[in-house]
């Protein structure tokens, strides 16, 4: 569901570079300095037979176009190891080279391909940190989001039909996070589009996972825990998909707490709204208000792709939805709130006004 993400495309230039002439020394051995040195070599640390360590120079067995090259054709094979394995090697030797900015977007991307969520991220946030006015920045932000939604979902488990909101989502909540400081401060990228509609999927995986700890309750009959999560659901997550199933459960639970004036007013709410869940003689039909959309369960997470010429909004993505400006405005109104401590109040009785309004219930029946 989600659009393919292509590498950035940048222009190679040649750089000049103005070497240092100091010397240092160091454990007794006299060395040029690090700037100069990374030119053509690195330094290792090396155990000699009697146990002690010495500084050796290691020199680069390539040239950076060598490296850079090489890379290159291992992504385009899919060897993503001995790509990482040549993108470092070039940004060790040549650290300040014509080939350091990309090496490090293309590491990123091998990185991602290669299931090495954690290490995409820092490499993300090395170029966010190292080139901040570079153009392909945004691809930065957006990958760092894209790597964090997978980072919880790693190894085996992103080979099973779990649902990410049945695990722990406290990645989901730092890529959340990723995707908005993108769309704040780059709302005109090509990534935008598609990192509100991963913010969209991440804020219903949170509805979903409170509601599948109250079908837990349910099931044990512990209807007053099953209404809570629910109450926390209709009133922090009002836009997820979740809201259905959220005023069913509690229209069920305060019947089976034999709260009979409660049930009935969400009940008037499911009338309203959804009355599909209630039967003809007005019981709730819980099972058919179980949250199974396509949206939150067969979802694809998204695969990086290669580095393309494009910075025109939407150019390498398939969102053909609402304007770039009503998306942004939609998501702005998108809030984690925290994991639920206290009891929730029942929003019947003390939920703001306008937000029940919404659903269609009376004005006049708001405040029995």
């Amino acid at each position: 569901m989600f659009n393919f993400l292509h590498r950035p495309f940048t222009m190679q230039t040649a750089k000049e570079h103005t070497l240092p002439i100091s010397m240092i020394k160091l454990a007794g051995v006299s060395l040029i300095s690090l700037s100069l040195f990374g030119m053509t070599g690195c330094q290792t640390v090396k155990k000699t037979f009697g146990g002690k360590e010495e500084i050796t120079a290691v020199k680069a067995k390539k040239s950076e176009q060598g490296y850079y090259n090489d890379a290159q054709n291992n992504i385009n094979k899919g060897n993503y190891a001995k790509a990482i394995a040549e993108l470092n090697d070039l940004r060790a030797f040549y650290p300040v080279g014509s080939h350091s900015e990309n090496a490090l977007l293309d590491l990123m991307y091998a990185q991602f391909q290669h299931a090495d969520y954690l290490d995409a991220v820092t490499s993300a946030e090395n170029f966010i940190r190292l080139y901040p006015n570079h153009s392909q920045v945004p691809y930065a932000y957006y990958v760092r989001g894209v790597a964090n939604m997978h980072g919880g979902f790693s190894g085996i488990l992103q080979y099973t039909k779990l649902n990410r909101a049945h695990r722990d989502t406290s990645y989901l909540r730092l890529a959340f996070s990723n995707f908005q400081e993108l769309i704040a401060k780059y709302p005109n990228s090509p990534y935008a589009p598609d990192a509100v509609q991963r913010m969209r999927y991440i804020y219903n995986q949170f509805a979903e996972n409170e509601m599948n700890n109250a079908r837990w309750y349910i099931k044990r009959k512990a209807y007053l825990s099953a209404v809570n999560r629910a109450r926390w659901v209709f009133q922090y997550y009002p836009q997820s998909e979740a809201i259905p199933e959220a005023i069913a459960t509690m229209a069920y639970g305060y019947q089976k707490l034999g709260m009979t004036d409660t049930a009935n007013q969400y009940k008037q709410l499911l009338t309203i709204n959804y009355p599909q869940l209630l039967d003809k003689k007005g019981n709730v039909k819980l099972s058919d208000a179980t949250t199974k959309s396509d949206w939150l369960n067969t979802i694809t997470l998204g695969v990086l792709g290669k580095q393309q010429k494009s910075t025109n909004f939407g150019e390498n993505t398939s969102y053909q939805g609402e304007t770039k400006t009503q998306v942004i405005q939609q998501v702005q109104a998108l809030q984690l709130p925290e994991n639920p401590t206290v009891q929730v109040p029942d929003p019947v009785h003390s939920f703001e006004r306008k937000s029940v309004v919404s659903l269609g219930l009376p004005e006049d029946e708001l405040h029995p």
